[in-house]
């Protein structure tokens, strides 16, 4: 028995060995999981992580296996949510869940977790800011198509002269309407095509030096045939089949017309008219001031930007004169002028009489004017006159020579300026004189004034007529006829009688005929204008205010023999705006011919009074960008911006597409103001004078948009050209005035005064304020006076004009300021109100 239990003892302990030993792990069973990837991440609050959170199952021998299960919880409530809360391993034993953030920003916990063995994992994230404010951007415009293009495009264009003095306050000019007056001694003599085999008015043929000596010949042998009349031939105009006859007494004018009208090789006999300039001077001790608003009213400042003109365009000025001494325009004159003025032999007031052609009278190579003449109050006798040079100012207005840092700016900083006298010093002269001047101008041949003739080397392809009279002649309507068969576009002022009868030549179908508006962009008080009106142009009108209100362009001053600026007025100032916007175009496309220039010149002018052609405008105001780029306004884009309205701080700015749709996100909990702004032809640049600006809930009192995490907030508004609302004449009823956003306003008077609301968030800020529609206190513009105070009512900062040696009548305040609240004041100490921009920016 011993050995037996011996025996069966080991056999027991085995027994017992076996039951108590686990089973050996079997390969392919989940077993225990854990990190692969997804932590730590950072992403938008409110959106899926980029990376989905991963982890691994294995069975005992660390193989990847299907089937286990892992749960995935949110570390808190805000931390968002997975994609599910559960996942179960593939076959490559990845568990994978994608997390979508908490719509708060900060850290987000997500925690897996299994019956698997293995400790939870903690995934991190961080979630960044994402409200979202989308919407749409409307555009509206309430101010009128004509001023809306012409505010400042940059503040860069502050005008800057380095002559003359600031005059404050009023200015009357006086205006004489002079009554229709003839040569005493003259008759114009027109003779019949067939008569004298003569090829057609204005042909080819007619151009050639041959063909004008022949028919010069066959019109003084028919005039010979009249000796036993009391005349002498004078000159002889063959391009016009005309000649001037001098009569020994006036008393016999209407027999020698009458027996010069019986002969059958006679097509015409007239009295030879007078013309005048259609513009006057002011003396040039009354200010050299800005030209901003007239040439803003053609959009210049845009249209330089295309072309700033050349010296293929050749334009001439046909006028009293010119000074080739005036180192404005010297280098753009050209050598080949001449002087077609007549002797004109009147009263002196200081006793016996005077020459107004001021050089000896008779034609001559030289187109300068030597002096300047003015009637004396009584109307009995002339006298010299310190100021003058119409056609000097004509030709400065097209092309004073520009960036040069000096005196005035003409609209083509380059060109060809031919100079043709045909007026005296009084700005007066025959219509036979003004004839042979738009025949050398166009390159036909003229009368030489000593029985031969004289021809340009070569045609003007713009012809400006500043000038004209009341009576339709045949010598003056053949010049015109023939100038435009050779190809030339003639430019002329419809007159200043503020009438509806446009003079001569305009009136003539051949010709552009231009009536003038003043800062205002409404008909000139005295400007004439008719069915014959084809255009207007900035002409200036001092009726509304002071000097300041006409148009700027070089002048001399005779009594110093010195050059000098001056303001003037008159459709002669607007017609030379039209000729240069042409010599822009000629710059532009050199192959351009009258008719095209025409064409656009009339297409693209801003469309002003009665929808479509009228008889006060024409066409409309010409505009030069609209001419040069062929479209109606620059290509603009839509930005949406974003400010803390807690601190006035810009935040963030995007781009609308092209139906306004925009989204501004990434933006952490808060209070904002939305504000939409346009920039021009993809500059970029927002909250200009001149463009659109405008915020949600309205541009004086924004509305807030409050932002409590990731999600998108609403906000469609319309954005306008932004004016002022009224009242704001205290600090109680300011604007509000965003950061990087602008105002235009005005003042009514040197009583009133704005006021405007500007949050900042400290820093360096520039508040400031400058001429809407005219520079800096000229034209419309008030002369404004900027003053900041603090959020305790103290004065911080205030500036009259940024430098009034410069003419910079603008005012400008730069700060460094605490955050809070400020107020800006705007007002005029002098009594020089109008239009304004004010602008705060932050630098």
């Amino acid at each position: 028995m011993t050995a037996l239990r011996r025996g069966l003892l080991p056999l027991a302990l085995l027994l017992f060995a076996a039951c108590d030993s686990p089973s050996p792990p079997k390969d392919g069973v989940p077993h225990s999981f854990s990190l692969v990837s997804g932590t730590p991440q950072t992403g938008l609050a409110g959106e899926a992580l980029a990376q989905p959170l991963v982890v691994k199952v294995v069975d005992h021998a660390g193989t990847p296996v299907a089937g286990g299960t892992v749960t995935f919880t949110q570390g808190d409530t805000a931390s968002g949510q997975p994609s599910t809360a559960s996942a179960t391993s593939g076959a490559d034993g990845l568990a994978t869940v994608t997390w979508t953030l908490g719509k708060r920003a900060g850290a987000h916990t997500m925690v897996a977790s299994s019956s698997l063995k293995g400790n939870d994992i903690t995934f991190t994230a961080t979630a960044q800011p994402n409200g979202r404010v989308a919407g749409t951007i409307t555009v509206g415009d309430p101010v009128s198509a004509l001023l809306a293009g012409n505010a400042l495009a940059s503040l860069a264009r502050d005008t800057e002269f380095r002559a003359g003095r600031r005059v404050r306050g009023g200015f009357t000019a006086f205006r004489a309407k002079r009554p229709l007056r003839y040569s005493d001694d003259a008759l114009i003599v027109t003779f019949k095509q067939a008569s004298l085999s003569a090829p057609a008015i204005g042909s080819r043929a007619m151009r050639s030096a041959q063909t004008a000596a022949t028919l010069a010949r066959g019109m003084r042998d028919r005039l010979g045939r009249h000796a036993a009349l009391p005349m002498r031939v004078a000159d002889v105009s063959p391009a016009l089949l005309s000649a001037r006859v001098r009569v020994s007494s006036p008393a016999r004018l209407d027999e020698v017309r009458a027996a010069l009208l019986r002969d059958a090789s006679v097509a015409s006999v007239s009295r030879d008219a007078r013309a005048q300039a259609y513009g006057q001077l002011l003396p040039n001790d009354e200010a050299y001031v800005a030209q901003q608003w007239h040439y803003e009213l053609l959009d210049l400042p845009r249209a330089w930007g295309m072309q700033v003109g050349n010296r293929t365009a050749l334009i001439a000025v046909v006028d009293d004169g010119i000074r080739f001494d005036h180192p404005d325009i010297a280098a753009n004159l050209t050598s080949d002028g001449y002087d077609f003025a007549s002797s004109f032999v009147v009263p002196f007031c200081g006793g016996g009489t005077v020459d107004l052609t001021g050089d000896g009278g008779g034609y001559d190579a030289d187109p300068t004017i030597p002096k300047s003449y003015e009637v004396n109050a009584a109307g009995t006798c002339v006298q010299e006159s310190a100021a003058g040079a119409h056609g000097l100012h004509v030709a400065g207005t097209i092309g004073a020579m520009g960036n040069n840092a000096i005196g005035s700016t003409g609209i083509n900083w380059n060109v060809r300026i031919r100079p043709v006298r045909v007026l005296n010093g009084l700005g007066d002269g025959t219509y036979f004189d003004i004839a042979q001047g738009i025949l050398y101008a166009a390159g036909l041949p003229a009368s030489n004034g000593q029985g031969g003739t004289v021809q340009a080397p070569s045609a003007a392809q713009i012809i400006n007529l500043s000038l004209g009279g009341p009576t339709d002649e045949p010598v003056l309507r053949s010049a015109v006829q023939a100038a435009a068969a050779a190809g030339s576009l003639i430019v002329a002022a419809a007159g200043n009688d503020g009438t509806s009868t446009v003079g001569y030549p305009a009136a003539y179908p051949e010709v552009l005929a231009v009536s003038a508006v003043g800062p205002d962009g409404v008909l000139a008080s005295y400007s004439t204008f008719g069915t014959a009106v084809d255009i207007a142009a900035p002409g200036g009108d001092f009726d509304l205010g002071n000097e300041s209100h006409g148009v700027l362009s070089l002048a001399w001053d005779f009594s110093e023999n010195s050059p000098a600026l001056s303001f003037a007025f008159g459709t002669s100032m607007a017609s030379p705006h039209v000729a240069g916007v042409a010599a822009l175009l000629l710059a532009q496309q050199p192959g351009m011919t009258a008719a095209q220039l025409r064409a656009r010149l009339l297409d693209w002018a801003v469309d002003q009074g009665a929808p479509g052609n009228d008889i006060q405008y024409g066409a409309g105001v010409v505009h030069a960008r609209n001419s040069l780029a062929g479209n109606r306004a620059p290509a603009t884009s839509l930005f949406a911006r974003v400010y803390n309205s807690a601190t006035g701080a810009f935040v963030a700015q995007a781009a609308a597409n092209a139906q306004g749709a925009f989204s501004v996100g990434g933006l952490a909990d808060g209070d904002y103001w939305v504000a939409g702004a346009e920039d021009e032809d993809g500059d970029g640049l927002t909250g200009l004078p001149g463009r659109r600006w405008g915020s949600l809930g309205g541009i004086y009192s924004p509305a807030v948009v409050a932002v409590r995490g990731a999600g998108q907030y609403p906000a469609t508004f319309s954005i306008l050209r932004p004016a002022e609302s009224e009242p704001n004449n205290a600090q109680n009823t300011g604007n509000r005035l965003l950061l990087g956003g602008i105002y235009t306003a005005s003042l009514s008077s040197a009583l009133d005064e704005d006021y405007y609301r500007v949050t900042v968030p400290g820093g360096v800020y520039t508040f400031e304020t400058g001429g809407l529609g005219g520079g800096c206190g000229f034209g419309l513009a008030a002369d404004t006076h900027l003053t900041v105070f603090g959020p305790t009512g103290s004065t911080l900062g205030s500036n009259e004009d940024i430098n009034e040696s410069a003419f910079r009548y603008c005012s400008r305040v730069t700060l460094t300021l605490a955050a809070g609240t400020y107020m800006v004041r705007v007002r005029t100490d002098f009594d020089t109100p109008g239009g304004y921009y004010v602008w705060a920016r932050a630098g």
